[in-house]
């Protein structure tokens, strides 16, 4: 069973608009209103793959009421800590439609209370079975300990679940110590992980190497329209993204995710797994909303 995690979930209101000029009134176009948050991205866009999954996370007030409600009208099961106190966040997502630009502005987030914590631990070790892949994605930044994911990976050690880390800063830097099975950085991240700028696929390769010695089985280091660079199977291996027409990157990287843990659950050798999860990828890069994308596109993709 294929379980997510989201310790930050978030409704996205996404603001269509020909053009963003700082300091003048801009006149939005459109809008829509999708999920927010990493886990729970990696889930929808499971569910749009044919694969059920589990997502895990916290949700505060109506908006995070709102949040539980769309996950389970997708057909996803949530097994969310809720609280009458304080709101889920909103994020703003500026897409200027004339040149495809998008611009996230997102919110802290409130912090769960102790009490929420122990309800949160108690369920994940009632619910994820030994064996189970666990994706834990996205920010963390409304917790003050920045070990969380590790605390939460140390919980489950038991379990021998496989973690598929996705996630950046202090989260990332401090949750590879706890050996997942995949990490999945960007470029950016990867940078940052290194202390130092990473942009050539010669130097992303060097990287890759200095990860090696913390044992990690499979690192993916996603690179947008260039594809990825992926070790795995004690092999280097860069794999090529198809060209599509682009309306909109964000959420391509949780896309990326989905298709590499369906792909994993599916029991699909390596090179499958990576050729599926990158179509997915490229058919989300062609949707408008920050989630979700056209399975039947992704199976026309080179």
């Amino acid at each position: 069973m294929i379980n997510t995690i989201t310790l930050n979930p978030a409704i996205d209101e996404i603001l269509y608009l020909d053009r963003f000029v700082r300091n003048i009134t801009n006149r939005i176009a459109s809008k829509a209103v999708t999920m927010g948050g990493k886990g729970t991205h990696v889930s929808l866009n499971l569910q749009a793959m044919g694969t059920t999954s589990r997502a895990f996370g916290f949700a505060f007030g109506k908006n995070g009421e709102r949040i539980v409600e769309m996950l389970r009208e997708s057909g996803v099961s949530a097994e969310f800590v809720s609280s009458d106190s304080g709101e889920s966040r909103v994020n703003l997502l500026l897409v200027e439609t004339a040149t495809r630009d998008a611009t996230l502005v997102a919110e802290k987030g409130p912090s769960p209370t102790p009490e929420m914590l122990a309800q949160f631990r108690a369920r994940l070790r009632e619910k994820i079975e030994p064996g189970d892949l666990l994706a834990l994605s996205g920010d963390a930044s409304n917790f003050a300990d920045p070990f969380i994911y590790n605390r939460i990976a140390e919980m489950l050690a038991d379990r021998r679940v496989r973690v598929f880390l996705d996630a950046s800063g202090e989260s990332l830097k401090r949750g590879i110590a706890q050996r997942p099975f995949l990490v999945k950085p960007n470029r950016d991240e990867l940078s940052a992980l290194m202390g130092m700028e990473i942009r050539t696929e010669r130097e992303v390769a060097a990287a890759i190497g200095r990860l090696d010695r913390l044992g990690i089985e499979v690192v993916v280091v996603s690179m947008g329209a260039e594809g990825s660079i992926v070790r795995a199977d004690d092999r280097l291996l860069k794999v090529t993204a198809p060209e599509v027409e682009v309306y909109n990157t964000v959420g391509c990287g949780d896309c990326l995710v989905a298709g590499l843990l369906a792909g994993c659950e599916r029991g699909m050798d390596t090179e499958a797994i990576l050729r599926y999860a990158t179509a997915c990828a490229a058919a989300c890069a062609e949707s408008p909303l920050s989630v979700g994308f056209d399975a039947a596109r992704a199976k026309e993709t080179p």
